[in-house]
């Protein structure tokens, strides 16, 4: 047996789904061949609202992108493993009602059969069949039905990887970064708001406001905008939920989320904001036109519901990035440093699964610290993961460097209004 290395110190800077779920899944790595003083810890901002908590939860797998694809498959995967209410495999719709959106409808079939993903056109009145309070039947509508997709809840995805979590050992602590701390080009530690905590390394999972922790390290076009968001007034139970709807030609989707209705809409000039203290924003009256856009689109009932008494609007904050990806990966060359921002939670498990490869990349060192190498610790002959490969390419944080910053400013701004890709 080779001698352990010294003790390692991993600190996760952020416990939404992306940091909880990486100190679920690294602990999961290690937790029975650790050697002495091995620790994770993540920091939990104490009454934060963070986009996790405003995600409207809608996992649709197939994406124009392949890597967004792949993300999310690992997800779903994930997602099914865990305690029943934290993830719905109600399925999704996309409706179209143009001949070019129909077409494009067509086309997705054939990237979701390729992908390897059940989908299947459907008519007007099926479409109505599964989501009456989304659609009423027409002559014109068709749709693309994903059975494998579905809702998450958010929260109870947190809650569901933070007791695996701790359950292997993991410590949260309520606290806010303020500072990565860094010596000849190697983490040492992070500032917080409850002190100094030494690491050896660190992850950055803090949303909308990795980049501002990163700011003097790398610049990362993570950029924060506003999106509206509103819940319909409450209604009873209908049993299980409905699959979630897209209108991919109008920018706007919809959920049934078990008390009420919800609907988002992406189809409006673009909102940059500043992160500052929390995800959720003020009512902006400039969504007012698109929401009314949105509301067109519905049911009598549906459209009544999403402005009476009890409905709701959300200005929520999330991130999009110049090329429609997740910044994932080591930054620059600093070493022991990583970073998974401008994450959905449709991508949030796939996310983690390769950051956790990145950081325990001495997974065979980890099973000869335990005797378990060869055959019996599973680690065989090191065989290239393609796929690995080509997600850590594609995501590689420094991949917009020597680029002008309003430049990717305004493409990730652009990326709001094609939220879908379809244009690629």
């Amino acid at each position: 047996m080779s001698p352990a290395p010294p003790p390692t110190r991993i600190v996760i800077l952020g416990s939404g789904v992306v940091g909880s779920s990486l100190a679920s899944h690294l602990s999961d790595l290690t937790h029975e061949s650790l050697p002495p003083g091995y620790t994770i810890q993540v920091l939990s901002p104490p009454s934060l609202t963070t986009s996790t908590s405003l995600a409207p939860g809608l996992i649709g797998q197939l994406n124009a992108l392949p890597a967004l694809t792949t993300l999310a498959k690992a997800s779903v995967k994930a997602y099914l493993t865990l305690p029943p209410g934290a993830f719905s495999q109600v399925g999704g719709l996309e409706i179209a009602s143009t001949s070019e959106g129909i077409k494009i409808l067509e086309e997705r079939l054939e990237k979701a059969r390729e992908a390897g993903l059940e989908a299947r056109l459907i008519e007007s009145a099926e479409i109505a069949k599964l989501s009456p309070q989304f659609h009423e039947p027409d002559a014109v509508s068709k749709g693309l039905y994903f059975p494998t997709d579905g809702v998450a809840e958010p929260s109870r995805i947190v809650d569901a990887y933070q007791t695996s979590a701790r359950a292997n050992g993991v410590e949260f602590i309520s606290a806010t970064a303020l500072g990565i701390k860094h010596l000849n080009g190697a983490v040492k530690g992070v500032n917080t708001s409850a002190g100094f905590i030494g690491a050896d390394k660190i992850i950055v999972a803090s949303g909308i406001w990795s980049a501002e922790l990163l700011k003097d390290l790398l610049h990362i076009p993570v950029i924060p905008v506003g999106h509206p968001y509103l819940h319909g007034s409450p209604r009873p139970e209908r049993g299980e939920k409905s699959p979630f709807v897209r209108w991919p030609e109008k920018g706007v989707y919809g959920r049934d989320h078990g008390a009420c209705e919800g609907f988002g809409t992406y189809d409006h000039a673009p909102l940059p904001v500043e992160a500052g203290e929390g995800a959720e924003k003020g009512w902006d009256e400039r969504f007012d036109n698109a929401v009314e856009r949105a509301l067109s689109l519905f049911p009598e009932e549906t459209r009544q519901a999403m402005t009476a008494d009890g409905s709701r609007k959300l200005n929520g904050v999330f991130a999009v990035t110049p090329d429609g990806l997740p910044v994932a990966g080591p930054v620059g060359d600093i070493k022991g440093l990583w970073v998974a921002a401008g994450v959905w939670v449709t991508h949030a498990i796939g996310v983690a699964e390769l950051i956790s490869k990145m950081v325990l990349k001495k997974e065979r060192e980890i099973a000869e610290w335990s005797g378990s190498e060869g055959s019996e610790g599973g680690y065989e002959e090191e065989v290239v993961d393609e796929e690995f490969e080509e997600l850590r390419r594609v995501l590689d944080p420094g991949r917009f460097g020597g680029r002008g910053v309003e430049e990717l400013r305004r493409e990730a701004g652009g990326r709001y209004n094609d939220i879908y890709n379809l244009e690629e």
